[in-house]
């Protein structure tokens, strides 16, 4: 157990964590930490790259923390609101909260189109580059995103991206967020995929979820003041309003 906590410690690190680093977290040496990696390993809650010798979460450890993750009420909520949302909208549509990782695909329904232009259940969202990620690092603390900001910003130097490095820029992008009500991106993750996104509020006014959407760049229209931008804000809102939640609730993200 003190292995798998140092791993969730480290989760975060780029590049992922070496055994001596965990071993060292945990408290033990490194010999006996490698005797139990292997059975973590054999169990699929770890996962090592045999080119690098590091060490991540494996698939077993990610689908027991979705399997959490799908017993809180939004999430039964909202997935099971996603085919009429997408119906209503006719693009593929995706449900994400904040897991360990960061933002956390959790449910998923796909738009009937000729090609398929979506996501998947457990991929993990950028914070900066993709409209889910927006909206989480818009309406959540700063403490609880900084190191995911950080390691976006360290995987865009060097790339031509519009999303801003420094600090000052960034605070810029999640307040023009939280002043249009959802995140969007055009060519975030992929030049022919658009998205928006729009977050969900609980009883006490706190971010829970982000309700996205995403289609053909030729399509979809990312502006926020779109017909489809419009709708995906409601069904939002609507949900939130299950929740609890209230428009007279302030909902102002904490100062960055």
């Amino acid at each position: 157990m003190r292995l798998m906590a140092a791993l969730m410690e480290h989760a975060f690190d780029s590049p992922p964590p070496m055994l001596k680093t965990l071993a060292a977290s945990a408290g033990m040496p490194p010999a006996k930490a490698h005797r139990y990696m292997v059975s973590l390993i054999r169990s699929q809650l770890v996962e090592r790259d045999e080119a690098t010798g590091r060490y991540k979460l494996g698939p077993m450890a990610r689908l027991m923390g979705l399997r959490a993750i799908q017993s809180i009420d939004v999430v039964r909520l909202g997935g099971s609101r996603l085919p009429l949302i997408c119906a209503e909208l006719g693009f593929s549509v995706a449900l994400a909260v904040w897991a360990h990782e960061g933002p956390t695909i959790i449910a998923v329904e796909e738009a009937r189109r000729p090609i398929t232009i979506g996501t998947r259940v457990g991929e993990v969202m950028p914070i900066l580059s993709s409209a889910t990620g927006l909206v989480f690092g818009a309406w959540l603390p700063r403490a609880l995103t900084q190191k995911l900001i950080d390691r976006d910003v360290g995987a865009l130097v060097g790339k031509e991206s519009r999303r801003a490095s420094s600090e000052l820029e960034i605070d810029k992008v999640f307040d023009a967020v939280v002043n249009a009500g959802l995140g969007t991106t055009e060519g975030g993750l992929n030049p022919t995929v658009n998205a928006l996104s729009a977050p969900i509020f609980d009883h006490r006014g706190v971010l829970v979820a982000a309700l996205s959407t995403l289609g053909p760049a030729g399509e979809l229209d990312a502006s926020p003041d779109s017909a489809v931008a419009v709708s995906l804000g409601k069904f939002a809102a609507d949900l939130s309003a299950e929740l609890g939640f209230t428009s007279m609730m302030a909902t102002t993200p904490p100062a960055h």
